[in-house]
């Protein structure tokens, strides 16, 4: 969508790029014959895997997952149709947040139809705590660098960070359309020896970067979920982010990590700057949240819990 915004002729690749991925798909169905297509984002996948789906005899399982930014960005009565009609054609949607759920039960989806199963991590394998605490004054931000993350925010902030706990920095972990103006906007403020862009980051790579930081700072404008949360806290990293409904829920309402006002810059900082002064207290938190994060959000229980939307019972217990 950001690239969208930036450039309205690619709006013209839009039904190329549909009808591609949907002769792709009708040819992968003639030759595995599956017995369940599981889409991710209701649009456009949702919509491929459905007329897809209408080219067989024997139908598939429909399931579609909700992320998030298939339902705050494509907004009006056409992607509100479009949505209505995949949910009604599918035999299960799951959104990752209860959040995400009402939207579309407001939006006319039937709730009977809508299961709220969370994304995972691999908390007992990757995202795990290390040997011993950083004992710097590292920020870490983890994401994709378009407006919705709030990357602009939380480098504003680090001037009231940096007057306060001069050693401090920030490591950005990710790449997106917005990397020119946060680069811009770096120097405007003259922070060049204190934030350091590491452009995109492997995943097993990231629980390194928990391990070694101070804090994750996630300041969203809107969040799906927040998986950057569970990861961190699996790691015992300490977490200040932005008072969303889905990122509350993950911190505990407060309990597992601090909670500042939506945009509120100087919020971020008091923020920032509570977890830095409080380290030993900020990691018991962290603990906290990972034994929470545990039982609910290990890749085991997503799987279990995906299996059995995917597969019927029985087929289940002979795997």
């Amino acid at each position: 969508m950001a690239n969208l915004r930036k450039n309205r002729l690619l709006y013209f690749m839009l039904p190329l790029f549909i009808l591609a991925e949907l002769f792709a798909l009708v040819r992968l169905m003639y030759k595995v014959r599956p017995t369940a297509i599981h889409a991710h984002w209701i649009v456009p996948q949702g919509i491929v895997m459905t007329l897809a789906a209408m080219t067989v005899r024997a139908k598939p399982r429909l399931i579609c997952t909700i992320h998030g930014s298939d339902l705050s960005a494509l907004q009006g009565s056409v992607w509100r149709l479009m949505r209505r009609w995949v949910a009604s054609h599918s035999d299960q949607i799951t959104t990752v947040s209860e959040e995400l759920k009402s939207k579309l039960v407001s939006e006319g989806c039937a709730s009977a139809r809508i299961a709220v199963i969370p994304m995972g991590a691999d908390l007992r394998g990757l995202f795990v705590p290390g040997c011993s605490m950083p004992g710097n004054a590292a920020i870490l931000f983890v994401g994709r660098l378009v407006p919705g993350k709030g990357t602009d925010l939380l480098i504003r902030s680090m001037p009231e960070v940096i007057s306060k706990h001069p050693d401090a920095t920030l490591l950005i972990a990710g790449g997106g359309p917005e990397r020119d103006n946060l680069d811009n906007l770096v120097r405007q403020l003259n922070l060049t020896q204190h934030v350091t862009f590491a452009g995109p980051v492997a995943h097993d790579e990231l629980a390194s970067h928990y391990r070694d930081a101070a804090l994750l700072a996630v300041p969203s404008r809107e969040e799906g979920f927040g998986l950057v949360v569970v990861e961190a806290l699996g790691c015992g990293c300490p977490v200040a982010a932005s008072d969303l409904p889905s990122l509350r829920t993950l911190l505990g309402g407060g309990k597992y990590g601090l909670l500042f006002p939506v945009g509120a810059i100087d919020k971020l900082s008091v923020a920032i700057c509570e977890i830095l002064s409080n380290e030993s207290a900020s990691r018991l938190m962290a603990q906290q949240g990972r034994s929470n994060m545990l039982d609910r959000y290990d890749w085991h229980e997503i799987s279990r819990r995906y299996a059995a939307l995917i597969e019927p019972p029985t087929a289940i217990e002979t795997v």
